[in-house]
């Protein structure tokens, strides 16, 4: 899969994506990228 699509496919499901050219140089270096995925719950 090239970068663009795999970009397209993070952008669609990531809620905040420190900048977008970080993550093209990311896509394009390291082929199985690790990610933080954080949860905070909030409320009673």
């Amino acid at each position: 899969m090239d970068v663009e699509t795999r970009l397209q496919l993070i952008k669609n499901i990531g809620e905040e994506i420190i900048t977008e050219d970080e993550l093209r140089r990311l896509l394009e270096t390291k082929e199985h990228p690790v990610a933080y995925d954080g949860f905070e719950p909030s409320g009673n």
